[in-house]
This record gives C-alpha cells, structure tokens and sequence, in this order.
C-alpha cells in the first residue's frame, strides 16, 4: 500500500476511534486488508456486569462505524458495509472510490471532533422545533429501531428518577460499587494517556462532591453512608440536574441481536453528530437499561443482587418503557440540551492497527 492511500485508511480509522464508548473503553481494533477495514471488537475491555450480549460494546462499534463512513466519504469513497455473523470481526468496510459527503451529512463530518460527553447541568428550555425534526428525522434512524423523544416536563421527571436508580443501585451494591470506582481516573496524566475510565473532572461534580467521591470509593465508607439513605440521595439529586435538559432520548429495538446493537450504535452517532452540528450538548444516561436488560435475561448477573434490588430495577426500566411508548425494547438513552462547554475532554489512546497483506 502507498503512503498516500495509508494515509487516508489512517484518517478513516481515527475518525472511527473519536466514538463513544461505556466509560472510554475503546473496545476496538481494526485489521486493513487491500480496500477494506476489519472492525474487531474487545468486549473485554466493557463492564462484566453492564455489557449483556456483549451490547455495549457493539453500540461503540456501531458508532465507530458510522464516524468511520463519514470520513470515507469526505475523502472521496464510496463505503460498503457488511455486517459479520460471528467471530471478532463485527464489520466489513470496503472503500470504493468514486463517493462523497451529500449535503445532509456535511455538518455532521464537521462535528466529528466536536462531538463531546457533556455531563453538566443543561439549560432548562424545550426544544426547538428545528432541532427536533433534525434529530427524528428518519434518515437517521435504522430500521428496527424507534427512537422517542420524552419532553413533557411531567415524564421526563419520572424517566429522569428512572435512570438514577442505576447511582442508586452502585452506591448500595458492592460489585457494582467496586466496578464503578475502578473506572474512574483521578489524574491528568491519566487521561492525558487516553486509560480507560472516566476522569473525575468529567463527572462535572461540585469541589463538595468531588471530595466525598475520594470517600465513598472506599466500600465500608459506601456501606455505612447506605444505611442513611445516601444513595437514595445522590439518586434524587442527579435526576434533578438531569431533567434540566431539553428532552431524554431512548432508542429502542424490536428485536436486539448482533446487527441490531450496531445499528443503534450507528443511529446514536448520527443523532449526537446532529445535536453537535446544532450547537446541543448530549449525555448517554443508559446504565440502568443496560443493567435491567442484564438481571432480566443473564441469572449470573440477578444473583448479584437481592430482591429489593432487583425490583426496584425492574420498575424503573418498565418506567423507561412506558415513557418510550413500549416501541421495542428499550437498548440505550441519553439527555440533550443546551449547556456550556464540559469542563474537560476524556482523551484517546492510540488504537490497535494492523496491516495486513491478504
């Protein structure tokens, strides 16, 4: 291969690695052969817990996928995707040349490196009717998939407390608790490395909070504050700050699989690359239906968790639902808004790439 056109694979696949992933996971690594990118995925770089079907980390690659065809096109190819059945390999893309942007998808090649997690608390003002029908416009959404916008301040209050039993449950449990901290990195140089997890600045916490965070990640401090109720507090408080956005989003699938995990992947890109291009911020809040879907079908996963428990995780994924208009099952959600810039980017590490000859 000349430089040239390793260059441009390069480009593709850097664009492919600005996806989202479940607490910067990156579970992703990609063989080029001749004129086509392998898409592998490292589902064991996702939380053991959260990651049932290994749906976590196929979202990421979906997106990675659809950052990586807009990039093929802005450089002049015509990308061909086939989806894998099995194996490591989630994808195929075999680069044609002879493609480009349309119009519809030039402000989302220009919102690649913008696309940010914002964590802050949002503008409380609706949506903009403009914006709206960008962000359902059904160019951008799979088939077999809905995607609901919640807006009605009523609603969106109940999936807002919904959503937070997944801090409510992380604070009360100790596998969860010992998974959750362990994601969390507290210096700059770590996240200057692109080390999987989340930095601590980018929870965007008050200094009060931030300070009790170096507390709790310790177990018996978590457990005694649990029989206080501070879960159940802290829960109560992000669902406040939460519902402040504009609208919560939920993508739902009618029937999820392998191909259908990708295509909410590629359809969430599309949607946050809409909201960027539009000067809204967008957060996925989905790990309490990631957990739910995981007690409900995985009983490796229920034993992990008393009664009570589970219960209260069933009731508020069947809340989700209902919010969603029961469309499918609900597979991930997010919050989008107005808000100031997050205060910090969660950086990359460099990816895994290989070239091989056949």
């Amino acid at each position: 291969m000349d430089v040239a056109r390793k260059g441009e694979f390069e480009k593709i696949i850097a664009a492919a690695t600005a996806a989202p992933s479940g607490d910067n996971s990156q579970p992703w690594s990609f063989i080029v052969r001749g004129n086509v990118i392998e898409f592998h995925y490292r589902p064991e770089l996702d939380h053991p817990v959260l990651n049932y079907e290994e749906g976590g980390t196929l979202i990421a690659l979906g997106a990675a996928l659809e950052n990586a065809a807009l990039e093929a096109r802005a450089l002049g190819f015509k990308p061909s995707i086939a989806y894998q059945e099995g194996g490591p390999c989630v994808a195929k893309m075999m680069l044609i040349a002879g493609g480009s942007l349309d119009a519809a998808d030039v402000p989302l090649h220009a919102a690649l490196e913008k696309r940010h997690s914002n964590r802050k608390a949002y503008k409380k003002a609706p949506l903009a009717a403009e914006h709206r029908a960008a962000i359902i416009d059904p160019r951008h959404i799979a088939d077999g998939l809905a995607l609901s916008l919640v807006e009605d301040p009523g609603a969106m209050a109940k999936v807002s407390r919904a959503l937070t039993t997944m801090e409510e449950t992380a604070l009360g449990n100790q596998r969860l608790h010992e998974l959750f901290f362990a994601d969390i990195l507290w210096s700059d140089e770590d996240n200057a490395k692109g080390k999987t997890g989340l930095h601590i600045k980018t929870l965007e916490l008050p200094p009060p909070a931030r300070a009790m965070f170096r507390l709790i990640k310790h177990w018996p401090v978590a457990k005694f504050l649990g029989r206080i109720g501070f879960p159940t507090k802290v829960a109560e408080t992000n669902a406040a700050q939460n519902a402040s956005a504009a609208a919560f989003g939920v993508i739902s699938a009618a029937r999820p699989d392998r191909a259908a995990y990708l295509d909410v992947g590629r359809t969430l890109e599309r949607v946050w690359l809409v909201a960027t291009a539009r000067g809204l911020a967008l957060q996925i809040v989905t790990g309490l239906t990631f957990l739910a879907r995981a007690i409900e079908h995985d009983p490796s996963v229920a034993a992990l968790f008393d009664d009570e428990e589970r219960a209260r995780v069933r009731h508020a994924y069947a809340t989700i639902r209902e919010a969603a208009g029961g469309a499918g099952e609900p597979i991930l959600a997010f919050r989008i808004g107005e808000s100031d810039p997050p205060t910090l980017i969660t950086a990359r590490r460099a990816s895994e790439v290989r070239f091989a000859s056949g």
